[in-house]
């Protein structure tokens, strides 16, 4: 017993004096061949370096300088510190409590360390890294990793906190400088607790949380200071493009956009400010939920058109947006409203426009049809417009609106896809208006609706020389919706009526009128089968601006003498002739759709002109309706809506 205690002790003293031999070796000169091979056999690489310190008051802290590592990407490494774990073996590893590496340049992308699967280290520090691949360039970043350690089964090779900070990064030819990125990171679960850095002038600074690896929730994101123009648009589209293909979804609790400054083909803003919460991507607008947006700007020109001074407070949810208040200043004016709007229905709590010049083209006219059409409900609780103009000049009816006003309260204007007063009460009035070149000036509307009966009390149109006005109603509740209009007027231009029938003679004067109608409005069918009415027209002062002659050549589709071709060298324009002309007063009636013309006898220097007949509105194809123009003893007969003109002679 007493030899093998004794064999024993031995045995430990030797090993006592191999760890300080050992030991003792690392403080002289023969520390580097002698561990060089020891390391490669270790790592399975060709390692070497050039200075080894070691200190026996830190026993678990070597440092090597000057590394090299030769494999199919070369590494160079300035220093390295260990500091080896008190307990040396876990999960039958190589553990460090610490591994920290200063100066290192990877200049072709990450190296293979598959082959370190035999290591592991609770806090790897990585300081003045140096790296490029794919596009990818950083310059001086310091990185820390917690429990980095090779497991096949996994993504990465740590997991738990890390830190990565760099004073200049380069991605897909951008510069991002001063990057600072806080986080931590596991298998299933990856925060960022902290982003920040400087793009182009801006800063960014932000948060996220990967859930469930396909799930990014952003508490919170931040752009200052961010100026975009046209030709270097790219630069937003390509990391779009790229967290696209990543199909990922993202959920931003928060986002301020802030100083924003874009110049785009569609879109210029000036200093515009942006705050939204609760916002899916890349979801659409009309896909959100509970989502709040608020914004306001010094300007923004969106498709040519400027809107100064906007001011937005919206919720959307499912297509619909609640919009807490919307105010803008556009065309020399100002827009207020509050409500729900979607992409089918407009429901309003407010809507207020004041001082408004709008001129508006065709496109503007193709947009707002198209808008309209898609509408199902439009409703409005209080509506009051202020001194607005409005003029279309193109199209085939041009007209203008100027001094606009209007108030309106409970409106329901469009119900089962049928535009109409539905429900409340709406007054209009305007300085002045034109519809087709015929002006109007202080005109005044009034009308309302109770249990679904439209009213229009009363609407004046005062004219040059007259008055225009009307009184009528209609039942939109009834299937039928049944109507009735009672119309009347004095020094209403003759010219104007005529044009709106073909192949009348050109006629100038003034006319008194009255007319009492009534019917179904249901459908198109139903006004057809119903419609009756009253129409007594006095027409006084008359005169035409053709003779005999050049009315008939007129009818009869060729150039008077007294016009000159288009191409023609045209003299100095001179005041148009007129020849007074004489029209017994007119009586048109209809009953249930067949209008009935009493004789229409108009006389002239040298000729008469009679319109005489039926005309159905069941069946147009049918009508009698003749129009005839006599010089002498030879006729012109014409159907009213026929380009059929037949020539009769009297003559012996």
């Amino acid at each position: 017993m007493y030899t093998t205690l004794k064999s024993l002790g031995w045995l430990i003293t030797f090993c006592l004096l191999l760890v300080v031999a050992f030991l003792a070796l690392l403080h002289t000169p023969y520390a580097q061949p002698v561990l060089n091979p020891l390391v490669q056999k270790l790592s399975h690489q060709k390692i070497s370096f050039g200075e080894l310190n070691y200190s026996i008051q830190s026993p678990l802290h070597l440092t090597l300088s000057d590394v090299s590592i030769e494999s199919e990407k070369n590494i160079n490494i300035q220093q390295v510190d260990f500091w080896l774990s008190q307990h040396p073996i876990q999960n039958n590893k190589l553990a460090f409590d610490s591994v920290k590496i200063d100066g290192i340049s990877l200049q072709t992308g990450l190296p293979n360390t598959q082959q370190l699967d035999w290591l592991s280290i609770a806090q790897l520090s990585i300081s003045n890294l140096d790296f490029a691949d794919d596009g990818l360039v950083i310059r001086e970043a310091q990185v820390q990793l917690s429990n980095w350690s090779i497991d096949k089964t996994k993504t990465l090779p740590f997991e738990g906190e890390f830190q990565f900070s760099t004073q200049q990064l380069y991605w897909q030819s951008e510069a991002l400088d001063d990057v600072l990125i806080d986080g931590y990171y596991s298998q299933d679960y990856t925060a960022l607790d902290g982003i920040s850095l400087t793009w182009r002038g801006s800063t960014i600074t932000a948060q996220a949380e990967l859930k469930e690896n396909k799930l990014w929730v952003i508490p919170q994101f931040t752009l200052r200071r961010f100026n975009l123009e046209s030709d270097n648009a790219d630069i937003i589209g390509k990391p779009l493009q790229w967290l696209s293909e990543q199909h990922f979804t993202y959920q931003f609790k928060r986002i301020d956009l802030l100083n924003i400054n874009l110049e785009l083909p569609q879109i210029v803003t000036n200093d515009l400010s942006l705050s939204a919460e609760n916002i899916l991507l890349p979801y659409d607008l009309w896909e959100q939920t509970n989502a709040n947006i608020s914004l306001n700007a010094d300007s923004i020109v969106w498709n040519e058109t400027m809107i100064e001074k906007p001011i937005m407070d919206v919720t959307l949810n499912k297509k619909e947006a609640n919009i807490e208040n919307l105010s803008f200043d556009i065309f020399n004016g100002n827009i207020q409203l509050s409500g729900d709007l979607s992409p089918h229905k407009i429901n309003l709590k407010s809507l207020t426009i004041s001082q408004i010049r709008w001129l508006i083209d065709n496109k503007d006219t193709d947009s707002i049809v198209q808008y309209i059409k898609q509408l199902e409900q439009v409703k409005i609780d209080n509506v009051d417009i202020n001194n607005v103009q409005v003029i279309q000049p193109e199209g085939k009816y041009p007209y203008q609106v100027s001094g606009l006003n209007a108030e309106g309260h409970d409106l329901d204007l469009l119900k089962y896809y049928q535009w109409g007063l539905w429900d409340g009460k709406l007054s209009l009035s305007a300085s002045n208006a034109s519809f087709n070149y015929l002006l109007t000036q202080q005109m005044l509307i009034e009308m309302n609706t109770e249990n679904g009966l439209w009213t229009v009390e009363r609407a004046l149109f005062p004219l040059a020389e007259g008055l225009f006005g009307f009184s009528g109603s209609l039942n939109l509740t009834q299937d039928s919706q049944p109507w009735q209009v009672e119309a009347y007027g004095d020094g209403l231009p003759i010219s104007y009526l005529t044009s709106l029938f073909p192949h009348t003679v050109p006629l100038d004067g003034m006319a008194e009128f009255t007319f009492n109608g009534s019917g179904l409005a249901a459908n198109r069918d139903s006004f057809n089968y119903s419609f009756n009415g009253d129409l007594n027209i006095i027409p006084r002062e008359m005169v035409t601006t053709q003779t005999a002659k050049e009315l008939w050549q007129y009818k009869l589709g060729l150039v008077p003498d007294t016009e000159q071709p288009d191409n023609a060298v045209k003299e100095p324009k001179t005041k148009q002739a007129s020849y007074p002309i004489h029209v017994e007063p007119i009586h048109i009636s209809a009953n249930r759709g067949r209008i009935t013309i009493k004789p229409i006898t108009i006389t002239g220097d040298g000729f008469s002109y009679n319109i005489e007949g039926d005309y159905d509105l069941v069946n147009p194809e049918k009508a009698e309706t003749i129009t005839s123009i006599t010089q002498e003893c030879h006729q012109l007969v014409q159907k009213l809506f026929s380009d059929t003109v037949q020539m009769i002679n009297y003559c012996q």
